[in-house]
């Protein structure tokens, strides 16, 4: 961003405003509420799988998406780094988020949910170089060096994702991993985020805040749920089995297993339970059919029948606690391919674990999808139950 007069006086203002602001958004607005979104139900959508396919199966797959656009699906989501929202220190590719926004908007998805992944799963990676090297040189998150570049970042994407459909606004995804390697830095992250939320109040009141925590249990609940405007979840139906006939040190592992619908109220109620008075948001929920050119390891339960049925119990469940949800999206429309999923499996091995162990995890993110990532891009069972709940919760 230039450092001009102009603005400079923006960022002053912003900052001095942050905090007035956000009271007024306490004191004026429901904090559990998404004034952005549209209507009060529930939004039910799916993704994309995160990998790079032929043409042919991209064309095949974006049909089934645009089917479930007719069938009434409104909302999408993006997951975008820091890192590549500020690809050099002060420089912001706002271009990029905007086709992106763009895109959706195109595709018939004009109610959008961005998170922009400052910590993940694996940890830091996700922020850019010269916010790590402070990190890792002892700052804390807390630090203006930090909050301050990030706060501009938010003056230069803010207004662009409102004028675009964003109804909410992430900064974090599934954080509680790096609360558990980092205790030292977790009342830091949480004045981080604290700091971005009081600057998004400041530029948009009525965009809501989250953070996606990965399932009920998520080290980071305690710390940013009280701040957060709106509880975002990933959560998948698998139960974990020790399996004596997959070791290492002579141990039996525990491996991934597909459940039915029986766990589902239990779940979306912890869920209930850990958010407080907010609206609920689930970013990603599913489960795997399993690989169907090979054994199976997700047990015997695993298949196209108990994934559709999984589903529409699913819809039924939300559907008895509409009151405290608000949009719920599948992962994913299209399965990983094998290939892919390699990747992943040549990952577990570097780290010495067996190729049992390596074939569950894979299995449990590859066949997840509704439809085959083939040419004809195969409906699975769950497709059919997914475009009629969509079009039922569209009426």
């Amino acid at each position: 961003m230039p450092c001009t007069p102009k603005v400079l006086a923006a960022s002053l203002v912003a900052t001095l405003c942050a905090a007035s602001l956000a009271q007024s958004w306490q004191r004026n607005a429901d904090p559990a509420a998404l004034p952005l979104l549209d209507g009060p139900r529930i939004h039910l959508y799916v993704q994309e799988a995160y990998e790079a396919f032929p043409a042919d199966i991209t064309d095949a797959v974006a049909d089934r998406y645009a089917e479930l656009v007719d069938a009434g699906m409104d909302c999408s989501r993006h997951l975008l780094d820091w890192a590549d929202l500020e690809p050099s220190p002060g420089v912001f590719d706002v271009d990029s988020l905007v086709e992106a926004l763009d895109r959706r908007i195109a595709q018939g998805t004009p109610r959008q949910f961005v998170n922009i992944t400052v910590v993940d799963s694996f940890g830091v990676e996700t922020a850019p170089r010269y916010v790590q090297d402070l990190l890792a040189q002892g700052a804390r998150w807390d630090d203006p060096r930090i909050t301050g570049p990030f706060g501009d970042l938010l003056d230069a994407i803010v207004p662009e994702m409102v004028d675009r459909g964003v109804y909410m606004l992430g900064f974090a995804k599934e954080a509680g991993g790096y609360y558990e390697n980092e205790p030292a830095q977790a009342d830091s992250f949480a004045g981080f985020v604290q700091t971005a939320i009081d600057r998004t109040h400041a530029i948009e009141p009525r965009l809501a805040t989250t953070v996606v925590f990965a399932g009920t249990e998520d080290a980071s609940i305690p710390a940013l749920m009280p701040i957060i405007d709106v509880a975002t979840f990933n959560n998948y139906f698998y139960e974990i089995e020790l399996d004596p006939s997959c070791t290492i040190l002579g141990e039996g592992l525990p491996l991934w297993r597909a459940t039915g619908a029986n766990p589902i109220p239990a779940m979306l109620d912890e869920m209930i339970a850990v958010s407080g008075d907010r609206l609920i948001c689930i970013q990603e929920i599913g489960q795997a059919t399993g690989w169907t050119d090979r054994p199976s390891t997700l047990g015997p339960l695993a298949g196209e029948a108990n994934q559709a049925r999984v589903i529409d119990a699913l819809v039924e469940a939300l559907l008895e606690r509409q009151n405290r949800f608000r949009t719920v999206s599948l992962w994913t429309l299209n399965d990983h391919t094998p290939a892919g999923m390699q990747y992943l499996v040549d990952a577990i091995l570097a780290e010495g674990l067996p190729v049992c162990y390596a074939a569950n995890i894979a299995e449990i993110f590859g066949p997840t999808g509704i439809v085959e990532s083939t040419p004809e891009a195969r409906p699975k069972r769950a497709f059919g139950v997914l475009r009629e709940r969509i079009e039922e919760l569209s009426r």
